[in-house]
Order: C-alpha cells, then structure tokens, then sequence
C-alpha cells in the first residue's frame, strides 16, 4: 500500500507546475548535540512526521566533528542516498570544520536514518530539509537539498518564478557547479558569485535575496545557510502565495499539520542557556520559541553564539 500511495503522489507533482514546499531544521551548539539533546526526542518527532506531506526526499549538512568519532554526526548503512564532503584543507579545518552532507529523494518519515540524524548523531551545527518537489523534478538526487558547494550549504523552503528567466542570471559554469535543475540552485548559485568576488557569506545572502526580492514577484525565500562559522537564517516570504489546493494529503490521513493553513511559511527559533540556538519551520508546539520577524536575514555565530539581524 505504501508503495502505491508514492506512486500516486510522485504522479500528482509530474503533471503540476509545484512550487518548492518544504521544512527546515536547523541549529548551531556550542558542543556537540542532536536536535534532540536541545528539544526532545518528541518534538523530533513531530518534525519528521512533516514528511508525510513533503515526502519527495529529505536532506542533512553539518559540520564534521574535530574529534576521533568524526563520523558519529553521519547516519549509518544509508544505501538509499548520497554522501558528500566539502574541501578537505587545512584552512577550511582551522576556521571550524569541513562540511557534511548526505541527502535521498526518498521520503524521510519513516527513515530510521532521519531519526538517527535527529536524535544520535551530535555536531555542533546541523541544517535538515524536508522536501515537497517543485516544478515536477522528482526522484533526482541532485534537487535534494541541501546543496553543498565551496564548504557551504543551502537549503530553501520557498519559490522564485519563473524559473526561464531566473535560470538567465547565471551561466552554464555557475549553474553546472551547483547541480540541480531548481530555482534554489540558481539562488545558491548567485550568493557564491558574490561570496567568489569577495563578499562575506552574509552579505551575500542578503544582497541577492534583496536582488531578487526586487526582480520578481512575491518570491518566497525562506534559507538556511550553514558554513564553519556561522548559520544564517533569512525569513522573506510576505505576499508569496501558498497553493494549498496542490497539497497532497494521502500520506496524511487529509489533514494539514499543525499550521500549515495559517501560517506555512512562519519561521521561529529558540536560544538555551549554553548559547545553542535552533531554528525551525511551522510544524511543531513551538512552546517557548521567538518569531523570525518576516523580511529579516539572521546570522548564528559559532564561536561566540552572537545573533546578528538586518532588514531585508
């Protein structure tokens, strides 16, 4: 039964023009610690139930532990996914760590492997992206997110279109670099351009999401950008339509979760008392969370926990 209700989805998103409807996760720890060890294993649980509804793949970046059980941060005996790994030089170690990344197009919600990345597998920061496929690129790896270049990743909860003419800001070079056919690719392709001409990663974040919050209509760019030293987290998507009639809801019984009628693209983040600081989509209780305040670029600091937050 299972098998057939996938097919029947996957079938859904190949004869619609989708948008990128997805759910992200992600934090930043002073010391290593699963999402789990900072909200519990419950709220965890409840995040990874979402891909019931944003069932075309689930992906995972973090930052290579320093220690001898580096690969404690990694799942285990994935067969189904990708493996990656950023640059492997000394410069990129010294700044805090060498990026990781593995990532399926297979739903997460009963991967036993999601549950290990959520629950068992400490880094000190860690971005998990729930994806819904969008303009019917489906069972292809490389639109999972998040993408992973120059010892940075991304992962987009949103929409740019059309993408014809978004896909005429960059070149072939830049957007082959990336990989993917998406309009998160070409996203994460403009911010390394700028990172490339000597731009700070925050402000090139800002800068194109500004560019294109400009030239196109009510995009919807909710990111999360993990690099060594710092996750930023922009929450831009006042004006951006929801399809909600191209909602598929077979894998959840008909029902939207938890605020996906009112308020989908809500962003909201917590800090503890050790300096950790997590951020997430709408989905969970959210108990005791602060508001991203909608139009805002936020960057988490790794080595001082310091929060940093401009208008966008």
């Amino acid at each position: 039964m299972k098998a057939t209700a996938a097919s029947a989805r996957q079938t859904v998103f190949r004869g619609r023009n989708r948008r990128t409807m997805c759910r992200l996760l992600g934090y930043i720890s002073p010391t290593p610690a699963s999402a789990a060890d900072l909200i519990g294993a419950e709220e965890c649980r409840q995040w990874q139930n979402l891909g019931r509804l944003h069932a075309d793949g689930w992906g995972t970046a973090w930052i290579r532990p320093e220690s001898d059980s580096a690969e404690s941060a990694r799942p285990q005996g994935t067969t189904s996914g990708t493996f990656d790994t950023g640059p492997d030089v000394q410069d990129t170690v010294s700044r805090g760590g060498r990026l990781e990344r593995y990532r399926t197009p297979h739903e997460g919600a009963d991967d036993p492997h999601l549950k290990e990345v959520l629950t068992v597998r400490p880094t000190v920061a860690r971005i998990t992206h729930l994806r819904m496929a969008t303009h019917g690129a489906v069972d292809l790896t490389e639109n999972s997110h998040p993408f992973l270049a120059d010892n940075i990743a991304l992962a987009h909860n949103g929409s740019i279109h059309p993408i014809e003419r978004l896909r005429e800001y960059v070149t072939s070079a830049e957007a082959e670099r990336i990989g993917g056919t998406t309009d998160t690719a070409i996203l994460f392709a403009l911010i390394l351009r700028r990172v490339g001409q000597g731009e700070s990663l925050f402000d090139a974040t800002i800068a194109t999401v500004r560019m294109l919050r400009s030239d196109f209509d009510h995009p919807g760019i909710n990111l999360l950008v993990l690099n060594a030293e710092e996750m930023i987290v922009v929450h831009a998507t006042a004006g951006t339509p929801i399809p909600y009639k191209n909602f598929d809801t077979s894998g959840t019984g008909g029902e939207l979760p938890r605020d996906h009628k009112d308020h989908y693209y809500r962003m909201s983040w917590q800090r503890f008392d050790d300096g950790a600081m997590i951020v997430s989509s709408s989905g969970l209780d959210h108990k005791g969370w602060r508001l991203i305040e909608q139009n805002t670029a936020m960057r988490l600091t790794l080595a001082d926990e310091a929060e940093t937050v401009v208008g966008l």
